[in-house]
């Protein structure tokens, strides 16, 4: 059983609710007590919930990733003569990446930012090793939880397979424009075949933003159009002198950003950069909830 609490959000695919349940898959107990926990909501209209039904399937197969978001359930709710397909997901307590780079009103500490990208590389290993493009890593869809309240350890997971597809679909499918424009890689604006790189090229520009607070493909025209940053990137070279970024940071991202993908680096082969070596505390997550005190004024 669960209760819907207040809207987080809405999207094309329909809205985000925060919600609390009492079943025994997302509750814990503490001095005898149940303690309700909190979970995400993502609902449509069941007419309209192709796209979330899709995402469930992609996330059914990475049950087993500790750095991939957790998908508990899908129910079928009549609410307000309104049917709804409902797609339960675990509860990130501490927000995304974009929101502690927005939090920082600068870049993020390396260190904080070479942690959390070893997690997106371990899940990225993970979704690619099943033949599964993500088509959209960006700072918004890598959510953080602290696996309980006794574990200090952040841990990363990549969420928001809305637009991910396989790749079987990539070659057989024309696919047109996928994923958030800024971290589009060239081969999508070059209209030539693309394949797992694309989540490199991505995540290279996801970690020169939050080092940096910088976009990748800013502009000096706070009113350039959308076409002008997808003509910059399909025939632009990035840019990566920035102070910002130490040597072994300034690599990392340089093996991501590579214009051909044939050329650019793989996620096992990033996994081994010096960049990451260093961020050893990176471990599997063994429990994914966490108690939360007062949470009904969540609900109000």
């Amino acid at each position: 059983m669960w209760k819907r609490g207040r809207t987080l959000g809405k999207g094309g695919f329909g809205f985000v609710s925060l919600a609390s349940s009492d079943d025994t898959n997302f509750t814990a107990t503490v001095h005898h007590c149940l303690i309700l926990s909190l979970i995400v909501v993502k609902s449509s209209m069941f007419s309209h919930s192709e796209s979330l039904q899709v995402e469930r399937e992609f996330l059914h197969l990475f049950e087993d990733s500790p750095h991939v978001i957790r998908s508990f359930d899908v129910k079928v709710t009549l609410e307000d003569g309104v049917l709804l397909y409902n797609l339960l997901l675990e509860y990130t307590s501490d927000g995304s990446l974009a929101d502690r780079l927005n939090c920082s009103g600068k870049g993020m500490p390396e260190v904080e930012v070479k942690k959390h990208t070893k997690s997106v590389v371990l899940g990225l290993i993970r979704i690619h090793g099943v033949g599964i493009i993500h088509c959209d890593i960006n700072p918004h869809n890598v959510l953080l939880i602290t696996p309980t309240d006794d574990d200090t350890t952040e841990i990363a997971k990549t969420a928001d397979f809305g637009l991910a597809m396989t790749l079987e679909q990539s070659w057989t499918q024309k696919q047109g424009l996928r994923g958030t424009k800024r971290y589009m890689a060239p081969e999508f604006m070059l209209k030539r075949e693309y394949g797992p790189k694309a989540d490199i090229w991505a995540l290279g520009c996801t970690v020169y933003e939050l080092i940096t607070r910088t976009p990748q493909w800013e502009s000096s025209n706070s009113y350039a159009k959308v076409d002008d940053v997808l003509y910059r990137i399909g025939y632009e070279e990035p840019s990566f002198e920035n102070a910002k970024l130490s040597a072994k940071a300034k690599d990392f991202v340089r093996s991501c950003l590579v214009k051909n993908p044939s050329s650019r680096w793989t996620t096992d082969m990033l996994l081994n950069h010096s960049f990451l070596k260093s961020a050893n505390n990176v471990q599997p997550a063994t429990k994914t909830r966490k108690k939360q005190c007062g949470y009904m004024s969540l609900f109000a």
